[in-house]
């Protein structure tokens, strides 16, 4: 498929690399496909590059929009191509990994952008959607890696902004497990306390953490790995078990439901969500909805 326009999208005052990514990647392409057009567009604040991403995923016939980013800048873009989608457009997406979360990437990517591009190769893999009602309306989201509640998101998070050794990244989790307290959440019938309840796409967040064995991104299922509240000391051991060795996974499902009893937080590929109390949160895997050149 010869896309009818590529457009790039960065953020001028990101702390990576997001300008010179996209523009390094744009001179690559051109010399590769001289012919093919190629847009840089700057985000101007939070949130825009999901308005653009819809308003160029609307705009010509087989649009690529790639997102020169990390994990959140992506999540935007995708939840704006995404819902062109869902609208009858046919948008593909592409991401060049310009920031300190990079797990999608990391996870995925086993080829050069460039090379994929040239040769037309691209696929459709799962996304997770979340479902929940804030104020009377009903809000639908996409997530392309994981969607978490508790602390393991909130810990791959302060471990993406550090050079990381064993000693360093023991010092970050020790810290942000006393920093952050449990979550009381209603799973099925039995509500409990959870230090982490993490659905994920991938079976690898941050640099270090393995929190479930290998994972599909095409079979239209989802890992669930939960942490049941605990003492500190079990804690820290269990996500350093997470760092060596891995974790395995509770459940591989299509689909699952969390009720919050009080006002929770959610993260979602790095996007922050807060979520009423007494809200259900739905999250299913989207089989293959995404097209996308990673």
């Amino acid at each position: 498929m010869k896309y009818t326009t590529i457009a790039v999208i960065y953020n001028p005052n990101s702390t990576g690399s997001s300008k010179t990514l996209a523009k390094q990647f744009a001179a690559s392409l051109h010399t590769a496909l001289p012919k093919q057009k190629v847009e840089l567009i700057a985000t101007k604040y939070a949130g825009h590059a999901e308005e653009l991403a819809y308003k160029l995923a609307k705009s010509t016939k087989h649009p690529l929009i790639i997102s020169s980013s990390g994990d959140g800048g992506y999540n935007e873009v995708i939840n704006g191509a995404l819902k062109a989608q869902t609208e009858g457009f046919k948008p593909t997406t592409g991401l060049l990994p310009a920031g300190n979360a990079n797990d999608h990437f990391t996870n995925l990517n086993k080829r050069d952008l460039v090379e994929l591009i040239t040769k037309d190769i691209s696929r459709k893999i799962d996304v997770l959607k979340y479902t929940y009602t804030a104020k009377c309306e009903i809000v639908e989201r996409y997530a392309h890696s994981y969607i978490g509640f508790g602390l393991t998101p909130f810990v791959g998070k302060e471990l993406n902004k550090n050079k990381l050794n064993l000693i360093n990244e023991v010092f970050i989790v020790g810290k942000a497990i006393l920093g952050v307290k449990s979550v009381k959440l209603k799973v099925g019938r039995k509500t409990r306390r959870y230090d982490s309840i993490v659905l994920s796409n991938i079976d690898k967040m941050s640099k270090y953490l393995k929190i479930s064995q290998p994972s599909g991104i095409t079979d239209g299922k989802f890992e669930v790995t939960t942490f049941r509240k605990r003492n500190k000391i079990s804690l820290i051991a269990m996500l350093l078990k997470a760092s060596l060795i891995g974790l395995k996974e509770n459940a591989k499902v299509s689909s699952y439901s969390v009720h919050t009893v009080n006002k929770t937080i959610l993260q979602a590929d790095g996007e922050i969500v807060t979520v009423d109390a007494n809200t259900t949160v739905k999250i299913t895997a989207e089989k293959q909805l995404l097209n996308c050149v990673i």
